[in-house]
């Protein structure tokens, strides 16, 4: 019996002490963890709204439905999540730049269009529900959640959201922002892109008998002079480090060739233009202007097994992540 007491007694005390000495003892712990914990309220894309042009008519949409959207629209949804995750906050971040700016010329007062020439294609996610068929809840689910698990996150260079652009494939180098548009964006130079050769897209070709190619030219630049040789049209030609043509002379005429691109209806600016076998014949390498973001080469970065925030840094020089403020 005393036995059984003392026992009792010494657990009592066990059970009174150990957890005193445990919170005391743990207090040192706590502060650190709080410290080390992001404490601030997390703002969420769902109460931001977006005005949207679409259609011609404006319309105001929470962000985060905007982004699934975007997505949707601008990358496969057979991607790998970590390139989608990369997806969304590239378009979260263009469209945070866009809201910041006053409206574009165009867009009868919207921050954004649905014109991907312009700004970022977009459509509702439940439109594309009948062309993704019996995978249509799984795509459904995996965009919104790289839309979610991203929530709020955006680049920053110099602590402002940078103009997140981006293009389907490269030629294996991005392009320099200032070869292609002018200015001088730091952050988007020309980098080295692996994995864009999976692209469907990396190489095409397109022909045209000399008499459509010089038609067409003249329609826009009447005072072209061709001579009887299709072999002499193409001349002066000015490349950018990553291999788009910069300016280049065709009947005389000095044009860019982003200019060329749009005219002939190319998949880059990147391209040669040789006489053969009777015909004009360009041959590109890349789909779209080049610039930031590869979508394929994002795809090649997440399949290697690399972050979302790998990918974007890659692609995007000197930027950080940051949360909308």
């Amino acid at each position: 019996m005393k036995k059984f007491l003392l026992f009792c007694l010494v657990m009592w005390a066990f059970i009174f002490t150990v957890p005193l000495a445990f919170f005391c003892g743990g207090n040192k712990q706590i502060p650190e963890l709080l410290d080390n914990r992001d404490t601030e309220t997390e703002i969420k894309d769902a109460s931001i709204t977006v005005s949207l042009l679409r259609d011609g008519k404006v319309e105001n949409i929470a962000l985060d439905a905007y982004l699934e959207g975007v997505v949707a629209a601008e990358m496969p949804a057979l991607f790998p999540e970590e390139a989608l995750k990369a997806q969304a906050v590239a378009a979260r971040t263009y469209t945070m730049k866009k809201l910041s700016n006053a409206p574009a010329d165009g867009h009868n007062g919207a921050a954004v269009c649905d014109n991907p020439a312009h700004c970022k294609a977009y459509n509702p996610i439940s439109s594309y529900a009948e062309a993704w068929s019996s995978n249509s809840e799984t795509y459904t689910e995996k965009i919104r959640r790289a839309v979610r698990e991203t929530d709020g996150e955006i680049l920053l260079y110099d602590g402002e959201p940078i103009s997140a652009v981006f293009h389907s494939t490269s030629s294996g180098m991005t392009e320099n922002s200032k070869d292609i548009w002018g200015g001088d964006a730091p952050y988007l130079v020309s980098v080295k892109s692996e994995g864009d050769e999976s692209s469907p897209h990396f190489e095409a070709q397109k022909s045209f008998s000399p008499e459509d190619f010089k038609t067409k030219f003249l329609e826009k630049y009447p005072n072209a002079k061709f001579d009887e040789n299709p072999e002499n049209w193409l001349s002066n030609i000015s490349r950018s480090s990553a291999g788009s043509i910069k300016t280049v002379s065709i009947g005389g005429v000095n044009i860019k060739g982003s200019e060329v691109r749009s005219l002939f209806g190319l998949n880059s600016a990147n391209f040669t233009l040789l006489y053969k076998d009777g015909n004009m014949v360009f041959t590109t390498r890349g789909y779209g202007h080049g610039v930031g973001m590869s979508q394929y080469g994002a795809r090649a970065l997440a399949l290697e097994g690399k972050k979302y925030d790998e990918i974007l840094k890659t692609y995007y020089t000197g930027v950080v992540m940051g949360k909308i403020s």
